[in-house]
């Protein structure tokens, strides 16, 4: 996923469908993620001109991230679609969404990579209530479990006005 503006200028229409590795060093400062087991990238490029090249890709694949309960590496499956745009042109480089293209290469790896990191869950669990954690008077309860007690107790503040009864 490689190309140079004169294999673009050649075939400026690129048809996209390979598998991709992702370097999991990417990943060593976030703890949200461990690692990407398997990526698959799909899509179309094309080059406008000489000096503009817009592409739309379709990402899928399983990510390695820590079960937000037990702390055990669970796999996420992601897929996402993203549309990046490089310009040849320094003049681009006044808008976010354009990657300015150095050395007259095009590496899709950066955009990629970038495109799994807003993919990656806040938490992600696989952990069944009898796995929760628990300890000497607290234990981790489902936030459905924690709704049901929260209807079914009272606010101790409110407490005495269940022993108030009005007369007839």
């Amino acid at each position: 996923m490689i190309w140079t503006r004169s294999e673009l200028i050649r075939n400026p229409h690129v048809h996209i469908d390979e598998d991709f590795t992702v370097d999991n060093e990417a990943f060593e400062k976030n703890t949200r993620i461990n690692s990407v087991r398997e990526a698959h990238i799909s899509g179309e490029g094309y080059l406008e001109g000489t000096d503009r090249f817009y592409v739309n890709l379709h990402i899928e694949g399983v990510m390695l991230c820590p079960d937000a309960i037990t702390n055990k590496e669970i796999e996420v499956p992601f897929q996402t679609d993203t549309q990046e745009f490089y310009s040849f042109e320094e003049g681009d480089s006044n808008d976010e969404s354009v990657r300015i293209v150095t050395d007259e290469v095009i590496d899709l790896a950066p955009a990629v990579t970038e495109a799994i990191f807003l993919e990656v869950p806040l938490q992600a669990t696989e952990a069944k209530p009898e796995d929760y954690p628990s300890g000497d008077g607290w234990q981790v309860i489902s936030e459905e479990d924690y709704e049901k007690s929260r209807k079914e107790s009272i606010d101790p503040r409110l407490a005495k006005l269940r022993e108030f009864k009005t007369e007839d």
